[in-house]
């Protein structure tokens, strides 16, 4: 018991991306508190977490991408929302590993087809757990219309004989505008994830995305991994960083968060 209370407090007080499996696992058998709460945590515990480039895949045994499966270690933009996720939302290591399939993958059936590849096309429309709250927040958002390529897609990622059965989807989002995300994150409440929405390429809309959580005292903030950077960063206004990015961004779509579980 002494031991394993000591490897909890090792774990509280380490970075996430520097606990071993079996370390991360002792430090989720210990937390407590709500699905928030622990979200919150994992995030401020993620803060430096090495960026690399899509460094998940099906492990070893995949055909198209035989990254791991799941390696808090380093994470890109999307990976470090889906494990910060599956990792708050778990009692343990296995569970957070099993949980993270689910959400990285339709019906949790792990291949590359299956893979929830478009952020908002596939990611959101299949973990319904979380829901959008863009026109909620006081201000007038604008609609977007473009075509989803799955054919394309996998054309490009040199996966050709995967999706060409799948019909093109045309699909409209409705998001806040740059000029407009200070006065929209005053009524945005977490947890949230958010979505930006980029001016190019024209074949899809997510451009990048992070995760708006609360700090110690309760005050909403972005965390995100950042290629820029090279690491999971936190940033104090979630609405001047929009805005300082309305190069990129033509703006952002919010999701409210809610349990996988």
């Amino acid at each position: 018991m002494l031991a394993y209370a000591l490897t909890a407090f090792f774990c509280a007080a380490t970075p996430l991306f520097q606990l071993s499996p079996e370390a991360l696992d002792a430090y989720l058998k210990g937390q407590k508190g709500t699905f928030e709460e622990r979200l919150a945590d994992v995030a401020h515990r993620s803060v430096g977490t090495p960026y690399a480039e899509s460094p998940l895949g099906e492990g070893p045994k995949g055909e198209y991408d035989k990254d791991p499966l799941m390696d808090t270690t380093r994470v890109d933009c999307v990976t470090f929302c889906e494990q910060t996720i599956a990792v708050a939302a778990s009692k343990d290591y296995k569970s957070a590993h099993a949980l993270l399939q689910s959400i990285r993958y339709r019906g949790g059936k792990v291949n590359f087809e299956t893979r929830n590849h478009f952020m908002i096309a596939d990611w959101m429309a299949n973990n319904t757990w979380c829901r959008d709250v863009s026109g909620e927040l006081g201000v007038e958002t604008k609609a977007l219309t473009r075509t989803i390529s799955r054919r394309d897609f996998f054309k490009r990622v040199k996966a050709p004989r995967l999706g060409q059965e799948i019909p093109d989807e045309e699909k409209t989002i409705h998001y806040v505008p740059a000029a407009q995300a200070s006065a929209a994150v005053a009524k945005l409440k977490t947890p949230a994830l958010i979505v930006f929405i980029g001016k190019q390429p024209e074949w899809l809309f997510e451009l990048h995305t992070g995760l708006y959580l609360p700090d110690a005292q309760g005050q909403g903030r972005l965390y995100h991994a950042s290629s820029k950077a090279g690491k999971v960063v936190e940033v104090e206004s979630l609405g001047e960083y929009v805005e300082s990015q309305s190069g990129r961004f033509l703006g952002f779509t919010a999701y409210q968060i809610g349990n996988p579980r």
